[in-house]
């Protein structure tokens, strides 16, 4: 990777054109210009949060590929599950899962745990990623990487 001066610096050191991600995800064939993601903690060591907190910040840009974070899950196309869920989040999970517009995937991020829980509409799993990682995975979703 090229280092950019500091001074009048056009790029950000980790925006590249490509993210390649060793995940295995299946693609999404309609969500292919925009894409607006909700995330759920279910139960990780908060390890996970900083990881989509890095996502969203400046350096990844994650806008240019039309890559949006809702506030909401009526809002949004993909859920990203953090973690594997304790008991007493298994239900908020469900009722997440019932708020999503149709059609809409499921993307599961996470630590050492295996989610022994049947999902619908899972298009993939990530093991301890990074932020590129996930943002790989999600352009693979989107048919872009």
């Amino acid at each position: 990777m090229k280092w950019w001066p500091t001074k009048g610096m056009k790029r950000f050191l980790t925006e590249m054109d490509n993210y390649p991600s060793k995940a295995t995800v299946k693609s999404m064939n309609i969500f292919k210009r925009s894409i607006h993601i909700y995330t759920i903690d279910v139960g990780n060591s908060n390890l996970l949060n900083f990881e989509i907190k890095a996502l969203q910040s400046a350096q990844y840009n994650t806008h240019r590929f039309g890559i949006y974070f809702a506030d909401s899950p009526r809002h949004a196309d993909l859920l990203i599950v953090l973690g594997s869920p304790t008991k007493n989040m298994i239900e908020p999970l469900m009722n997440t899962i019932e708020q999503m517009p149709k059609p809409f995937g499921i993307l599961i991020v996470e630590e050492n745990d295996e989610m022994d829980l049947e999902l619908p509409n899972v298009v993939g799993r990530l093991k301890n990623p990074e932020p590129s990682d996930i943002l790989g995975a999600i352009l693979k979703i989107m048919e872009r990487n």
